[in-house]
């Protein structure tokens, strides 16, 4: 079995091509089954699956038999999962097998694969891709094995190097840009729109910096007004958008719409009734939520996710510092994943092995049974098996200790190929 890896990340492709490839959290499920059993087929090239889409990525992890039958699966689920001709993506495409699958997996569970290095965000991301597939029993031994590997990384590096210390999540990015334009930031009526995990720890962090006029609006009127008692701040419904945003001084929005939500017309007829107000519109959202025409209406300075990655604070050259000690984490876990690999596949043939000695030991207890020519006490039977049991764990103690150290080293299929000559246990062939 091979692990590959196919998908798109902000290194590579721009944000219009990552939002068109995203899956929304409720798609996943349906989209999961998709790949793993296409019209109801169990029999799939793809046999594990995990898909993480974020605003910066969206990669398919996979256990297959063929890698490059795998690739070619994916890659026609990608594009008629989201009605996209392979054309338009397959240029932007990473794609990686086995080792530099998990290589890849670990780096960007550490952090260091993100736009803004370190951030803490990419590992819940990875755990919450990882729960979903597990909830829907697309994983089996190989990915289980890997996702938990590459939370382990995570953690490791967050607790042993000091990469996180002085990271940011893309949301503080975006507060930072807005306390760049307002130093003070109690003076600018601020807008936020949604209310998802990015735009809460907005509104928290600027709430922190000292932000007095703020105001939410949510299509959810109960968690909005959640929101309103618990951090004591205006909140409405998208009914309100055009009269907010001819008061907005700064918009910042991440919604989760699949469309924009703030389309040219909407900005431009607000900003008609603005009396020559600019106005900061900072969209973290993926798919976007603002149209990128809005960016040529005069007095207007838009923002979107790959633009911020220009902004990054300058805290940057403190956490290179800690790259390489996160690279040594990083090698550690993948030597040890690898050993437990490869320990894999000398596992077929340590089964067989047990199972041929179990066969032998039956047949000769049996035989013996029948030498001694009356019927056994339960004790003496007991003590016979036992020492039956205890022969064979002897026997094939250092064969099995042998076959997974050389497995670790490498050399695990000379070493089956060996096992299985030697003992008998070649699968036959069908002619």
């Amino acid at each position: 079995m091979k692990i590959i890896l196919v998908g798109i990340n902000h290194d590579n492709a721009p944000v219009e091509l990552r939002e068109r490839l995203a899956f929304h959290p409720a798609h996943l499920p349906g989209a999961l089954a998709k790949l793993t059993q296409p019209n109801g087929n169990v029999d799939s090239d793809i046999v594990e699956a995990v898909i993480l889409s974020t605003c910066n990525r969206v990669e398919v992890y996979a256990a297959v038999k063929d890698p490059k039958a795998g690739m070619k699966r994916i890659e026609e689920f990608l594009a008629s999962s989201h009605n996209l001709p392979v054309s338009e993506f397959k240029n932007f495409l990473s794609t990686s097998v086995d080792l530099g699958v998990v290589e890849h997996l670990f780096s960007v569970a550490s952090g260091i694969k993100s736009m803004v290095l370190g951030e803490s965000q990419i590992q819940h991301q990875v755990k919450e891709a990882f729960d979903v597939a597990k909830k829907l029993q697309t994983v089996g031994p190989l990915l289980s094995s890997l996702f938990r590997n590459a939370l382990t990384v995570g953690k490791r590096v967050r607790s042993e190097t000091g990469i996180a210390k002085h990271s940011l999540s893309v949301s503080h990015v975006a507060v930072k840009l807005v306390r760049n334009t307002f130093p003070d930031l109690s003076t600018p009526n601020i807008l936020v729109l949604g209310l998802g995990k990015m735009s809460l720890m907005a509104v928290k962090s600027m709430l922190k910096y000292g932000a007095s006029d703020l105001t939410i609006i949510n299509r959810s009127q109960e968690k909005a007004a959640e929101i309103t008692k618990q951090l004591k701040i205006r909140t409405f419904g998208f009914d309100q958008l055009g009269e907010s945003l001819k008061q907005a001084d700064v918009v910042l929005s991440s919604t989760g719409s699949p469309h924009f939500i703030l389309t040219q017309q909407i900005v431009e007829q607000a900003m008609q009734e603005r009396k020559n107000k600019p106005l900061l519109i900072i969209d973290i959202a993926v798919p976007r939520d603002v149209d990128p025409e809005v960016r040529k209406l005069n007095l207007v300075n838009l923002y979107n996710i790959d633009q911020l990655s220009t902004k990054v604070e300058n805290n940057l050259e403190q956490r290179c510092n800690e790259i390489n000690k996160v690279r040594d984490i990083i090698n550690q876990e993948v030597t040890n994943f690898l050993a437990w690999c490869q320990s894999l596949e000398v596992k077929p043939v340590i089964t067989d092995l047990r199972q041929y000695a179990e066969e032998i030991r039956e047949q000769e207890l049996k035989r013996a049974r029948r030498r001694f020519g009356i019927d056994l006490s339960e004790q003496d039977s007991q003590v016979v098996q036992e020492l039956a049991n205890r022969i064979i764990n002897k026997m094939l103690h250092q064969p099995i200790v042998h076959l997974r150290k050389e497995a670790v080293g490498g050399n695990g299929q000379i070493c089956t190929a060996t096992v299985r000559k030697l003992f008998g246990l070649e699968k036959p062939t069908n002619k």
